[in-house]
């Protein structure tokens, strides 16, 4: 065994090992274009409905159809997930979540823009739960907070340079531009994919494989403690994405918002978060993971209130309100990603975080869907009822509260 191999698979060390966090950042870029790709639609709605030429409701059918399809592909390929090394897991998803990224860039109409989303969705779906599954393989339990905190920085880091990027270049240019882009740079990504990532084959010793995908839904769903993390995981990310869909075409036509401004307020609030989350991971590994997410879940319901409600303020207040919202919902996810990852034994973890990514996008589904029923723009362009996405939001984040406490622990591996 080479000296990488030996350095990752030995993780019962107390101190971590020297490349340990090469691995977590690597994993954490994987994140960066994932969450680039799914989260750039949503501030490019305006966009989307202008060059296709469709309604809101239907401009949203493009994230709901790729969480859907995200959604079936985890279910399905759980099986599977424990079977292989996880890192040919990774390089066979990741090529294909970068083919239906190029293939976004090339789509003339809106049919085949809905259609290359799907196929992206499929392989995406399973790229997150291979990465969390290696990163959870690796990095034992007492330093896993800190390494999903550095995970989690994806999202933030997608909102302060993806996300800005992408709607630069869809604004000056065409919509295709950004998907060309990071199709491009996903493709380089696969190098030290490839050639830097060490086997992650331990598990394959300790555990019987399934059958088939459908026995492995059916051992998850007899175990409670895995029915109540893959329901958090539905339900925190629903939280979440039911404000986000239509922010930014509040903030623009009922608050005042310039389209300059919405950058600005990714930026600003992914920044805050990339520098706060550090710290929220090494205060839920000494304090505990479920005190951090009640607080963090409970310091959220503020800004997403406020978010939903506020008329015409001044752009400083806005921006405040907006990005501490971007703040505190990347903060929970830190310990949350940590609860749901010691709900299972290191030898189904695979299965089960394909599933849990999978009930994700589920999540996002659902919360495209919802608050496009919710939410009416007029002809003016104002959006109307999202005061009501607010208290959904707030009364799922209760429900987390109380599924999370019940979740138990089950593995520190």
């Amino acid at each position: 065994m080479d000296n990488v191999d030996s350095l990752i698979i030995e993780n019962k060390n107390p101190e971590p090992a020297r490349n340990e966090y090469q691995i977590v950042f690597l994993v954490a870029f994987i994140g960066f274009l994932a969450s680039t790709d799914s989260m750039l639609l949503m501030p490019l709605s305006n966009i989307i409905m202008k060059t296709y030429d469709v309604s809101a409701q239907v401009s949203t059918w493009v994230i709901s159809v790729y969480s859907i399809f995200a959604g079936i592909a985890g279910f399905l390929s759980a099986s599977i997930m424990d079977r292989f090394d996880r890192k040919y897991l990774l390089i066979g998803t990741f090529i294909g979540f970068t083919l239906g990224t190029l293939l976004c860039g090339f789509a003339n109409n809106f049919g085949l823009f809905v259609l290359y989303r799907g196929i992206t969705g499929i392989f995406g779906g399973i790229v997150g739960g291979v990465g969390v599954a290696i990163v959870s393989d690796l990095i034992p339990y007492n330093r896993r907070a800190t390494a999903m905190s550095i995970i989690s920085l994806s999202f933030a880091v997608s909102a302060i340079i993806g996300v800005p990027i992408g709607i630069h270049y869809a604004s000056e240019y065409d919509l295709a531009l950004p998907f060309k882009l990071l199709a491009a740079v996903a493709t380089l990504t696969l190098i030290p994919i490839v050639f830097w990532l060490p086997k992650v084959n331990k598990h394959l010793a300790d555990y019987k494989q399934p059958e088939s995908a459908l026995k492995t839904i059916q051992e998850a769903i007899k175990d409670k403690n895995q029915v109540l993390a893959l329901l958090l995981a539905v339900l925190i990310v629903f939280s979440h994405f039911v404000v986000l869909q239509f922010i930014v075409p509040y903030m623009e036509n009922n608050v005042g918002f310039s389209a300059k401004l919405v950058p600005i307020m990714y930026f600003i609030g992914g920044i805050c978060a990339i520098a706060s989350a550090p710290f929220i991971g090494k205060f839920s590994d000494k304090k505990g993971n479920m005190p951090s997410f009640a607080i963090l879940m409970v310091l959220s319901f503020i800004p997403i209130v406020l978010s939903t409600h506020i008329s015409v303020v001044s752009m400083p207040l806005a921006l405040f309100i907006c990005s501490s919202f971007f703040i505190l919902a990347a903060g929970r996810m830190i310990p949350a990603y940590t609860i749901m990852s010691g709900a299972t034994a290191p030898e189904k973890r695979g299965g089960f975080m394909s599933m849990r990514s999978a009930c994700m996008e589920i999540g996002t589904a659902l919360a495209s869907i919802v608050s496009g029923f919710v939410v009416e723009i007029g002809k003016d362009g104002i959006v109307h009822h999202f005061n009501y996405v607010g208290y959904i939001s707030v009364a799922v984040g209760i429900v987390c509260i109380f599924i999370a406490a019940r979740i138990k622990i089950v593995s520190i591996e």
